[in-house]
């Protein structure tokens, strides 16, 4: 590196005559020379300082490529987006050596300048910003939303599988297609019969999941808090084929997905949350006219415009009660506003006939319903233009009768 000397520079004549003032008999007096004269006896030093700056810019370069390399060079199906604000976790190191996945860890700017895991992709702010996707303009920089950068350079690299993590957690047995249906169709693909929470209550638009893994007594967030007293087992089930779960959400051990106010009424003194769910209990579907508690509420709805649905598995990962839970003031909205949006989101119909077109509508009617800001659904236009740009291609529509009576299976079927 070539640093400039920024002191005001003295002039050489004063300095030369400072010098033969000191010393008269120290140099010689100077020559007149010509250039060739001093190139020849300069040539060493000229040859030595070549060197040096060729190594130099080799160096850059040689950086240079491998950090474009780090960004360009992975081609693979399968990827794990986790949000970092800290050196790697013991957890995150689990991660990286789960076989067939790749770690892509997002930073933020709580996120040390340093950070490094051998194994693991790794997008700095910088980095990030580089990349061109228009969603960066609408993030903050220091929270784990950034992660959707994550998922658009996922994309970008040929991702056909995401898994959304968290570097508190360690994945059971370290075994991603052990808990998952990681395969829908093809080779390797399980098509079997799901489990699906009954239609026999047309008015039900909410259930909690957590029930049916055996703990009654615990709530996701999200559940409206008018139902936390509804704790009846699912006496029947409906049936629907394998193949459209297209977001499988997996139940954590220890401290799972539960809001302030579980957090901080149930909360055992000091001694950390280790609640167990029950891991031989089946999975099971959420059906099209109760939304899902544990995803957003808005991508549930969509989902049902693709004909599929949400599975909710047995625990996947066991999460450590490290940190306290988000305080209620910032979640006080969603306590509000939740059984509202759930009643506005069953009832929405749209007559858009591609997906995007769908999404951008249901955005802008939820901001006008004061669910969502002007800034939601700047964000979200500029994610679907992000995914356009990547290359990602719609999924079909399927022409769902969402209003038509659905057959109920009772007691004795």
């Amino acid at each position: 590196m070539l640093v400039q000397d920024r002191s005001t520079p003295k002039s050489p004549k004063s300095h030369i005559r400072a010098l033969h003032s000191l010393h008269p008999h120290r140099f010689s007096e100077p020559k007149n020379l010509d250039f060739s004269t001093w190139f020849s006896e300069n040539l060493y030093k000229i040859v030595t300082i070549s060197l040096l700056l060729a190594t130099v810019a080799a160096l850059c370069l040689l950086r240079n490529v491998a950090d474009t390399a780090v960004l360009v060079s992975y081609e693979t199906k399968r990827w794990i987006i986790v949000s970092v604000s800290n050196y790697p976790t013991e957890s995150l190191r689990k991660l990286v050596k789960i076989k067939g996945w790749q770690v892509l860890a997002i930073g933020n700017s709580k996120t040390p300048s340093d950070w490094s895991l051998k194994g693991a992709i790794f997008l700095s702010l910088e980095q990030q910003a580089n990349l061109g996707f228009r969603v960066v303009d609408h993030l903050p920089y220091d929270f784990f939303v950034r992660k959707n950068v994550g998922y658009l350079f996922a994309i970008q690299h040929g991702a056909q599988k995401i898994f959304d993590a968290d570097d508190r957690g360690d994945v059971i047995d370290n075994d991603l297609g052990k808990h998952f249906d990681v395969e829908l169709i093809g080779e390797g693909a399980r098509q079997e019969i799901i489990h699906q929470y009954s239609h026999e209550d047309p008015n039900r638009t909410i259930v909690n999941p957590y029930i049916n893994f055996g703990q009654r007594s615990v709530w996701p967030r999200g559940l409206p808090l008018e139902n936390v007293g509804d704790i009846g087992r699912e006496e029947f089930y409906t049936e629907v084929f394998g193949g459209k779960q297209f977001i499988q959400q997996g139940i954590s051990n220890g401290l799972p997905d539960v809001d302030s106010v579980f957090y901080f009424t149930r909360k055992p003194g000091l001694e950390a949350f280790d609640i167990r769910f029950d891991e031989h209990a089946p999975k099971v579907a959420l059906p099209q006219v109760a939304s899902d508690v544990l995803r957003g509420y808005w991508a549930q709805r969509l989902l049902w415009e693709l004909g599929g649905y949400v599975v909710v598995y047995p625990p996947t990962v066991h999460r450590y009660d490290r940190i306290e839970s988000y305080p209620f003031s910032e979640e006080k909205d969603l306590h509000v506003n939740v059984g509202r949006l759930l009643k506005f989101l069953v009832s929405w119909r749209s007559s858009k006939h591609r997906l995007f077109e769908k999404i951008l509508e249901l955005s802008y009617v939820m901001a006008e319903e004061g669910f969502w800001t002007e800034k939601d659904v700047k964000f979200t236009a500029a994610w679907l233009q992000d995914l356009l740009a990547v290359g990602y291609q719609q999924p079909r529509l399927m022409s769902l009768e969402l209003d038509r009576p659905r057959a109920s299976i009772g007691h004795g079927d």
